[in-house]
């Protein structure tokens, strides 16, 4: 909670019902990217969501997921978000490229 203020934009990576997010903040954006969308749905702070398999990463490519990818290279993120998740990654450094 640190680094996050009111009215930034947030990537959050292994997305579901809860963010890890300081109890009262007002974000401009917050994405999800997670496994399940009904639990990123019972998300009330996300405001969009991409369902991608983050183990199904192509090596120098990256993400295997075409939307998220094109969202990704055209958005703007004041920070990026992970938790409880890399320790499930298969290659985490593909993720992170």
């Amino acid at each position: 909670s640190f680094y996050l203020n009111d009215g930034m934009s947030i990537l959050e990576f292994g997305a579901a019902e809860e963010s890890y997010l300081p109890p009262n903040i007002k974000l401009n954006k917050h994405v999800g990217v997670g496994a399940v969308q009904s639990q990123m749905d019972s998300n009330p702070s996300i405001t969009s969501s991409y369902v991608v398999d983050l183990n199904n990463v192509i090596e120098d490519v990256g993400l295997n997921n075409v939307d998220f990818k094109e969202d990704l290279e055209k958005g703007e993120y004041d920070a990026v978000i992970m938790a409880n998740t890399i320790d499930f990654l298969n290659n985490p450094r593909e993720v992170f490229k």
